[in-house]
C-alpha cells in the first residue's frame, strides 16, 4: 500500500520568499544556457560552421522539447520514489556535462555530431528536471500567486537571456568568427551549470515520497481528470502553430546571408517579444481570464505568420525590422500561453500524485512543441523544400508558414470549447 511521507516541517514564509529568490535564479542561469545552446540562431550558426545541413541544424532546436514531451512521464514515475529534489539535481547535473559536451565540441574536434550527441544527451536528461520543477515550486506556492509568480519568474529569465543574446551578438561581430561563436556557446554551457548550484540552495519543503506505488495506476489517475486531459489536448494544438515559426524564421533570416550578428541581434526579436508575454500576462488573465486572453494570442500569432508573404518584396533593412515584429508578436503569445499552461496544470494536481498530473499535461506542451520542430526540421531538408518556387505558398518555407497559419485559426477556434471555466487553477 502506497505510504505518503512529508521531506520536513510546513515551510515559513521567510524560506518561501528564499526559495522563491533561489528558483528565479536557478532559472535565469539555465533558461540563459538553454536558450542560447536549443533555442537562438547561434547554434544554426554554430552547428552550420561545423558543416551542419538544414535538418542537422533545425533538429537542435526540436530535441529539448521532444525529448522533455517523451520522456517526462516516465521521469515522474521516479519521483515520488527518489523525492523530486533529487531528481531535478541529478537532471541538472547530467545534462550539464551534456552541454559542455557540446559546448567543447569544437575545441576537441568532434564536429556537429558530438554538438548534437551533447544536446540530445541534455535533451533527454531534462525530462527529469521538468518532470520535478514543477512540483518543486508548487511546494512553496500558493493558488493566488502561481501566475504572477511564474510570470515574473520567466520574465527575468528572458531578460537575461535577452542580454547574453544580443551581447553575443555584439562580441561575435561581422565576418568569419568562428573562434569567438565557439567561445559564446561554451560561455552559455557553463552559465548552465550555475541552475544546479541555486537549487541546491534552495530550502527543503514538504514533498511527495511514496513506496508501493504504481506508476500505470498514477498515470490512469491523471488521464481520469478530464479538465487536465482537455486543456492538455488544447496544448497540443496550441503549440502545434506556434512553436515552429522562430526556428523556421532564423532559418529563412540565415540563407538571406546577412551577417552573423545581424541575425543574432534580430533573433532578439523573439527575445523581447518573450519577455513582454511574461510581464503582461498577469495582467490580461486578471481583467479577461484565462479564456480570452488566450484567444487574444491566437489572434496575435495570425498577423505574424501571415506577415512572411511580405519578407519576400522587401528590402534588407525593412525585411530585418519585419522579420524582428513577426518573431516579437509570436514569441509573446507563446510566453504568455506556457505561463498560463504552467498555472492551470499545477492547479490540477492535488496532494497526491502530483509528480504524475504535472507531467501529464507537460508531456503534451513540451512533445508538441518538439513533435512541430522535428517535423519542420525534416521538411526543411526534404527535395521538396528547395524545389517549391513561385506557387502559391511562395517557397516551402511559405508553405509551413500557411499550414502554422491554419492550425492557429483552429486554435482560435476551439479556445471556448477546450478552456471552460473550471480549467482555472
Amino acid at each position: 500500500m502506497s505510504a505518503l511521507t512529508k521531506g520536513s516541517e510546513m515551510p515559513s514564509s521567510e524560506a518561501c520568499r528564499r526559495a522563491g529568490i533561489l528558483t528565479t535564479a536557478a532559472s535565469c542561469c539555465g533558461v540563459t544556457g538553454e536558450t542560447t545552446l536549443t533555442d537562438s540562431a547561434i547554434i544554426l550558426l554554430y552547428l552550420t560552421s561545423l558543416g551542419e545541413g538544414n535538418t542537422g541544424s533545425l533538429i537542435s532546436t526540436s530535441l529539448l522539447p521532444l525529448f522533455n514531451g517523451l520522456a517526462v512521464i516516465p521521469m515522474a514515475v521516479l519521483a515520488p520514489r527518489f523525492g523530486v529534489r533529487m531528481l531535478v539535481l541529478t537532471s541538472c547535473a547530467i545534462s550539464s556535462l551534456g552541454y559542455l559536451a557540446a559546448g567543447t565540441a569544437a575545441w576537441f574536434g568532434g564536429g556537429s555530431a558530438m554538438v548534437l550527441w551533447g544536446l540530445t544527451c541534455a535533451a533527454l536528461v531534462q525530462a527529469g528536471f521538468i518532470a520535478g520543477w514543477f512540483p518543486l515550486l508548487n511546494s512553496f506556492l500558493t493558488a493566488e500567486n502561481r501566475v504572477s509568480f511564474l510570470g515574473r519568474m520567466r520574465f527575468f529569465h528572458q531578460l537575461c537571456a535577452t542580454v547574453f543574446v544580443l551581447l553575443a551578438g555584439w562580441f561575435i561581430g561581422t565576418g568569419n568568427n568562428s573562434g569567438r561563436l565557439q567561445f559564446v556557446v561554451l560561455l552559455a554551457a557553463l552559465v548552465f551549470c550555475g541552475r544546479f548550484f541555486c537549487i541546491l540552495a534552495v530550502p527543503k519543503f514538504p514533498e511527495e515520497r511514496r513506496t508501493g506505488f504504481s506508476g500505470w495506476n498514477d498515470l490512469r489517475q491523471a488521464v481520469s481528470n478530464r479538465s487536465l486531459l482537455r486543456f492538455s489536448i488544447y496544448q497540443f494544438i496550441f503549440n502545434a502553430g506556434s512553436f515552429g515559426i522562430v526556428p523556421l524564421a532564423l532559418l529563412y533570416l540565415k540563407k538571406t546571408g546577412l551577417p552573423d550578428n545581424i541575425t543574432i541581434i534580430v533573433s532578439g526579436g523573439s527575445f523581447v517579444g518573450m519577455m513582454l508575454g511574461y510581464w503582461f500576462i498577469r495582467d490580461l488573465t486578471a481583467r479577461f481570464g484565462e479564456k480570452l486572453t488566450v484567444v487574444f494570442l491566437c489572434i496575435l500569432s495570425l498577423p505574424g505568420i501571415a506577415a512572411f508573404y511580405l519578407l519576400r518584396s522587401c528590402p534588407g533593412i525593412a525585411q530585418c525590422i519585419l522579420l524582428t515584429v513577426l518573431l516579437g508578436g509570436i514569441s509573446f503569445a507563446v510566453a504568455a500561453f506556457s505561463v498560463i499552461s504552467s498555472a492551470v496544470v499545477m492547479g490540477c494536481a492535488g496532494k497526491e500524485n502530483t509528480s504524475m498530473t504535472m507531467a501529464f499535461g507537460n508531456a503534451f506542451y513540451y512533445g508538441s512543441a518538439g513533435l512541430t520542430r522535428a517535423v519542420i526540421s525534416w521538411a526543411a531538408g526534404s527535395a521538396w523544400f528547395e524545389a517549391m518556387k513561385n506557387g502559391f505558398a511562395g517557397s516551402g518555407f511559405g508553405m509551413i508558414f500557411l499550414i502554422s497559419g491554419g492550425i492557429m485559426t483552429a486554435a482560435l477556434l476551439l479556445a471556448p470549447v477546450f478552456l471552460r471555466p473550471e480549467n482555472r487553477p
